[in-house]
């Protein structure tokens, strides 16, 4: 046994020296000396060679330790490692048992594939075989600059990370950031702290976590997305652009706000086409647009908003699709389909169209409303239009009634003044006598019918109605009407339709 023992015990001595020996760096030069006071030590000069477990050395001069396995070289230093990693520097150190290299130098120069790196000093560790630095470098490949302060270049995964004041130059974008990891075989650089992004199109981008391609010139966002585009602002969950083809896509708590035109977007969804040429802005899942004024704000809300942009990136108008609907304190709206043009101030509606202003009900095929910031001017109503007011709410069964073929009504300070009815005019309302103290008192009821007509109305209720051809009126007691002369062929009360405060417009009609 202790033969065996003592056996295991000198195999194990003498394998000692063999393993360390493989360690060992070759070298050969033109010339070499060796000095008394230092004896360890290898002085080489002309055409010096290392060679260590396949990592060749190239240098003008050289102070190798025989005995510590490490050399210092000088001048037009060239490694070489595999074919596809060089680096040049004008001074190394090497040591062979941690196979970590140390070039310093006025420019040391890394090219592995398709990358090219610059800076003054790098460390080599062929172990967990990696470049690092800790001094200010810049990274070029094929389409894009990188500069940082320090970063560590993993050559297995062709990752570069880093860690400190990075930037990426490119023809279309430039990138700055803290930290980062960059592929230099996909080109994607993924961040992991605040970032700005900044295209040739004046596009801002800011994000905390996420991706961007030096090739394709896409970037992707996940934490704190931003996007601003002159005067327009989009934040997101998650934010997709794309600086080359100007397309993007946000999802998740969009947030889109155009500063100068003072709109606010809203949804789950957006897509993004900055394109000078046809620039656009597509909303779905609870879009919603909110155009602020000081006196008043403007809801509007349907199942998919497109707002169109002009050269200038300002809005040009607004497609509101499928349930569409808008709120503000003194006129509301529904239809299956709105345009509001921001340009002349003009909010087409079609699809079984309604509005409301006060108390009045108005319906028509299509509605044409002329509405600025502060004040709606006029409206357009054609064919089938329709006026309906509440007469007396405590009963259900009296309505002031216009009916037309086409018909225009004008407001003053956001207040119905004036009703234009051409083609087949027809008019029911209710005749009120006005008492001191008491309530009115219902006198009759007037119903006429003429080829045009105007109606006038004063604090929201029909004041004096004129006929201007063929005009045929009458006016009755209440109980001498029978019930189909009190309602016009069409009508329709659609008071629960009405968004009474903002979020009534996402109910569905």
């Amino acid at each position: 046994m202790k033969i065996r023992i003592i056996f295991i015990f000198l195999c194990f001595i003498i394998f000692i020296p063999n393993a360390h020996s493989q360690k060992k760096i070759n070298y050969k030069a033109n010339w070499s000396e060796t000095r008394p006071s230092q004896p360890d030590e290898i002085i080489m000069v002309e055409k010096v060679e290392f060679e260590h477990e396949g990592m060749k050395m190239y240098c003008d001069s050289a102070i190798f330790n025989e005995k510590e396995n490490s050399f210092r070289a000088f001048g037009n230093i060239h490694i070489v490692q595999k074919d596809t990693l060089h680096v040049w520097g004008d001074e190394l150190y090497y040591e062979g048992v941690s196979k970590i290299a140390e070039m310093f130098g006025e420019k040391v120069v890394m090219k592995d594939n398709n990358i090219t790196m610059n800076t003054t000093y790098l460390i080599l560790e062929r172990v967990p075989n990696t470049v690092s630095y800790t001094r200010w470098a810049d990274i070029y490949d094929e389409k894009s600059t990188l500069r940082s302060r320090s970063a560590t270049y993993f050559m297995s995964t062709k990752d570069i990370q880093f860690v400190n004041k990075v930037e990426i130059h490119s023809d279309k974008t430039q990138v700055f950031s803290d930290t980062m990891v960059y592929n230099t075989k996909t080109d994607i650089a993924t961040f992991f702290g605040p970032t700005h992004i900044l295209t040739k199109d004046s596009t801002f981008i800011y994000t905390e976590l996420g991706w961007f391609n030096t090739k394709t010139e896409e970037s992707m966002s996940y934490q704190q997305s931003q996007m601003i585009n002159k005067e327009r602002l989009l934040q997101a969950d998650t934010l997709f652009y794309n600086s080359t083809t100007k397309i993007g896509e946000g999802l998740r708590n969009v947030y889109f706000e155009d500063t100068l035109q003072n709109v606010i977007l809203v949804g789950e969804r957006a897509y993004i086409n900055n394109k000078d040429t046809l620039s656009y802005t597509f909303l779905t899942d609870r879009a919603l647009l909110r155009q602020i004024d000081k006196g008043d704000t403007l809801y509007l809300h349907a199942d998919t908003l497109w707002i169109n942009h002009d050269t200038a990136m300002n809005i040009k108008d607004v497609y509101a699709y499928n349930s569409a609907k808008f709120f503000r304190n003194d006129i509301q709206g529904a239809a299956d389909k709105m345009v509001f043009q921001f340009v002349d101030s003009l909010l087409t509606m079609t699809g079984r169209p309604i509005m409301w202003s006060d108390e009045n009900q108005i319906s028509a095929d299509t509605i044409i409303m002329n509405i600025g910031k502060k004040y709606i001017y006029s409206i357009d109503l054609f064919p089938k239009a329709f006026v309906i007011q509440d007469a007396d709410t405590l009963s259900e069964n009296r309505y002031n009634q216009i009916y037309g073929k086409r018909m225009k009504g004008f407001f003053d300070k956001n207040k119905l003044y004036l009703v234009e009815v051409y083609g087949n005019a027809q008019s029911i309302y209710y005749i009120w006598e006005e008492k001191k103290d008491q309530k009115p008192e219902l006198i009759g009821i007037n119903i006429g019918s003429g080829s045009e007509m105007k109606i006038y109305v004063e604090k929201n209720k029909i004041k004096t109605i004129t006929t201007i051809t063929n005009p045929v009126f009458f006016t009755d007691d209440e109980d001498k009407v029978t019930q189909e002369e009190k309602v016009m062929k069409g009508f329709e009360w659609r008071i629960k339709e009405r968004p009474m405060k903002p979020e009534d417009i996402f109910i569905k009609r």
